[in-house]
């Protein structure tokens, strides 16, 4: 089963690779190269997470749950990010899309970080404005999409017009909303620090593994996203504080198998997280 922001992602990398001879990597372009999920054991603590890197410039993913997590009840999920001291905020989506389901961004703040929790709705606006309607037309007509999303076949009219108006690749300003503080799921800091390279935040999330219409597999493949920028946040000791647009976005999908921990091990671990 795929959900809206899945196929709202899959849209979006079969529209931008179709541009790919047309068009040079811009800020805000999809990246999907080199990447690796393995799993990594802390050499100073007894947790052992699923870890996701895709090179220098990019921050490090790694996420550890109880071993006790089932796909049909919420559990807790720990997130670590090791950024590069260069980025000015970044996020990381539970569901992998930046829509309908829980983002966590975090950015610097002095010597240690702000977790925001996130949410954004379902807006097919900045899609569109991504490739010509005559493109559009002949990818939402392809599988999956008929099945998925039968309300756009054939593309309306209105949807025609709106392409029409935008170049590929540059997507109007109304398209792109920040999202939302979202209230039904809670962090506590396990972590935060800096140094000259990186700074580094650790947080473990109640309400990320189950929200509307969508939660984690406690067993099967799941798909997570990211986004990152160098510009950062006007306000940094506020988690409510709005944040510029990304400069890079990515996606990867892997189980939760690497990133289990024995639940006594994992609680003990976050029981001091505030």
């Amino acid at each position: 089963m795929y959900s809206i922001s899945n196929v709202v992602s899959l849209l979006l990398l079969l529209l931008l690779s179709s541009n790919q001879s047309h068009a040079s990597p811009t800020p805000g372009h999809l990246e999907t190269r080199q990447s690796t999920t393995k799993k990594y054991c802390s050499p100073t603590t007894s947790i052992c997470y699923l870890e996701y890197s895709w090179g220098t410039s990019i921050p490090v993913f790694r996420i550890a749950v109880p071993d006790s997590a089932s796909t049909n009840a919420p559990f807790d999920t720990l997130l670590q990010i090791v950024s590069p001291i260069s980025l000015g905020w970044v996020g990381f989506s539970w569901g992998g899309g930046m829509t309908l389901n829980p983002l966590t961004v975090v950015w610097p703040n002095g010597n240690g970080a702000t977790v925001s929790s996130r949410w954004s709705p379902y807006d097919l606006s900045f899609v569109i404005a991504l490739a010509p309607a005559e493109y559009l037309t002949l990818i939402l007509n392809e599988p999956p999409f008929p099945t998925l999303i039968p309300s756009l076949q054939p593309l309306p009219p209105q949807i025609k017009q709106s392409a029409n108006k935008h170049s590929p690749l540059r997507p109007p300003t109304s398209g792109r909303t920040l999202p939302s503080t979202y209230s039904s799921a809670s962090y506590r800091t396990v972590s935060a620090s800096r140094n000259a390279t990186h700074w580094t935040v650790e947080t473990v999330c109640t309400g990320c593994s189950k929200w509307s219409g969508g939660g984690l597999s406690a067993t099967g493949v799941n798909s997570f996203a990211w986004a990152v920028s160098k510009t950062p946040v006007s306000q940094p000791g506020n988690s409510g504080s709005s944040f510029s647009i990304h400069n890079n976005v990515g996606m990867f999908s892997e189980s939760l198998s690497a990133g289990k921990v024995p639940k006594a091990t994992f609680d003990a671990y976050v029981k001091n997280a505030r």
